[in-house]
């Protein structure tokens, strides 16, 4: 089926290249259908691949757009640094080249930490916010899946020496050992409706993401029973299905 809707991507309409960012750093991004926009935003070491069982059905709907986020999948970085701050000025500077004064966001995983850090630098450009599977403390990670993380990013970090690959690596593993840039007050002032939603079998615990959906103002809460860290390509159909009624809703 994965392959099935990989193809079915493929033959969609769409326009794609890169964009070109104030220090030269080039950004892959496609994009699909008509309509209010939404972006997406994969997680760590991944790309907007990851969003194949999503675009067929948003396109139908929506103006999709999808990024490789810097340094990410088919995206370069001419910085010396990757961080959530950074890379929500990519995204404020992507919106403004292609003249979307404000788009709803779905992000995961630690596309979910950028849409919360995006939303709380930049709150007049967000319509409305889907996040799923985020965490904005490190704490909120389950143990094992941070410990590997852990090993990873300083393994990563000394083969980096002597690799380009390893360095990449390493820099993209550095956006998941730290919190985030943001303090409960920040995300208390984040205004706009939000759907919170995770698997109850997720690697982020369950207790933090109830807690994130507490702390924003205006959020809706959705638990998938059974469901692990990759609920949106698991379960397609009600993933979509939950996020479309969401957007949908006045």
């Amino acid at each position: 089926m994965l392959n099935n809707r990989y193809n079915e991507i493929e033959g969609m309409s769409m326009t794609n290249g890169y964009i070109f960012l104030n220090d030269q750093t080039k950004l892959y991004y496609e994009r699909y259908g008509a309509g209010k926009p939404l972006i997406f935003l994969h997680g760590n070491n991944s790309s907007g691949r990851y969003f194949k069982e999503q675009i067929p059905f948003f396109a139908a709907y929506f103006d999709c757009i999808v990024l490789d986020t810097r340094g990410h999948g088919r995206s370069d970085n001419k910085a010396n640094e990757l961080n959530f701050r950074l890379l929500a000025g990519d995204l404020a500077e992507v919106m403004e080249q292609l003249k979307l004064s404000k788009a709803s966001i779905l992000g995961f995983s630690d596309g979910a930490n950028l849409a919360m850090v995006f939303a709380h630098i930049f709150p007049d450009k967000i319509e409305k916010l889907i996040l799923n599977s985020g965490n904005y403390r490190l704490s909120g990670e389950k143990w094992p899946p941070k410990m590997a993380t852990q090993f990873g990013y300083f393994a990563s970090a000394f083969l980096g020496l002597f690799s380009h690959y390893f360095y990449r690596q390493k820099n993209m593993l550095g956006l998941m050992i730290d919190d985030l840039p943001l303090k409960e007050a920040d995300l208390k002032q984040i205004v706009a409706p939000t759907l919170v939603i995770a698997g109850t079998q997720d690697v982020i615990k369950t207790s933090h993401t109830k807690k994130i959906a507490a702390l924003l103002a205006n959020s809706t809460l959705i638990l998938i029973k059974r469901a692990g860290h990759t609920a949106a390509q698991r379960h397609p159909e009600y993933f979509n299905h939950v996020v479309y009624k969401f957007l949908q809703e006045k």
